[in-house]
């Protein structure tokens, strides 16, 4: 029996957004505990290239892996949300990374296209090849 699904509005995806970025801030602070041994115990600072670039890879690992291995992140575990491919498979890395990338050079403001899109996706969905649905509840 296949599982019916609805296209994600705006307003669920973003409070997905809320809640996995409550967990990337967790994952940067500890993160950022691991490189202190590392500095000699020094602080680090935002201006630091390598820095950046450090806390850009966390981040896409937590959503890329994610999306790529189950489909959900935990905030989108929270509002029965799955990205998956168009043909409904799960995302190739490929997929995950240019949904990523093209959601991160967008600022995030690639979501206001679902409001004109009849399907509901999204500009980093439209990019990868990839629809973000709403899961029926479970009895």
């Amino acid at each position: 029996m296949a599982t019916i699904t609805s296209p994600a509005s705006l307003w669920v995806r973003l409070a997905a957004v809320v809640y996995d970025s409550l967990i990337v801030a967790g994952i940067w602070i500890m993160g950022t505990f691991a490189v202190l041994p590392f500095t000699g115990g020094q602080g680090v600072t935002t201006g630091m290239p390598w820095y950046r670039i450090y806390l850009f890879a966390l981040a896409a690992l937590f959503f890329v892996g994610f999306w790529c291995r189950s489909g959900q992140t935990l905030g989108m575990q929270a509002w029965r949300l799955r990205v998956r491919s168009r043909s409904g498979d799960r995302l190739m890395l490929t997929q995950g990374l240019v949904r990523l990338i093209v959601a991160w050079m967008t600022l995030g403001l690639g979501l206001l296209w679902c409001l004109i899109d009849p399907e509901r996706r999204a500009l980093h969905d439209l990019a990868a090849g990839t629809e973000l649905v709403r899961e029926p509840r479970t009895q």
